[in-house]
């Protein structure tokens, strides 16, 4: 399910592994790298999470097309394994400051991730944010199926 309000998103998804996989997948950068960014045949270049209330992250990734990103932020709220938000803009935007918070709720055996971005940009497409995450959700299925719990 995904809802779209004037400058934020919220989208459902549900995962076939428990919370604690998929709050790792979110924290652990040597998981992040295995699937972070929307183009499902780019690549993580460098993953940088200080997975602390102030502390930050950064993560740069590259499209198929060479084109690279970073994106940065700060942790405002860690509840492992059940609440995650944090910050959310671009290196080359820095006055871009978009809020992300995640909930991840047991589901039978599996994780419904609850996902909002609020405060988004005006200047950003809603359609292509709404779509580039739906994209990163399915490579992060993908690379849950290849961890370890």
């Amino acid at each position: 399910m995904t809802t779209t309000s004037s400058r934020s998103i919220r989208i459902s998804w549900k995962f076939s592994h428990p919370p604690v996989k998929v709050w790792q997948a979110w924290t652990d950068s040597s998981i992040v790298k295995l699937w972070f960014g929307s183009d499902p045949n780019g690549k993580v270049l460098d993953a940088k999470l200080d997975v602390q209330v102030n502390g930050s992250f950064s993560v740069t990734f590259a499209n198929s097309d060479g084109t690279e990103f970073t994106a940065q932020g700060i942790y405002k709220e860690v509840n492992e394994p059940k609440r995650l938000v944090f910050t959310w803009g671009w290196a080359n935007q820095p006055e871009v400051n978009e809020l992300i918070s995640l909930e991840f709720s047991p589901d039978g055996d599996g994780t419904l991730m609850t996902f909002e971005q609020s405060n988004i940009d005006p200047s950003t497409s809603m359609h292509n944010y709404e779509e580039g995450w739906r994209s990163t959700f399915q490579k992060l299925e993908r690379a849950l199926e290849t961890i370890n719990p």
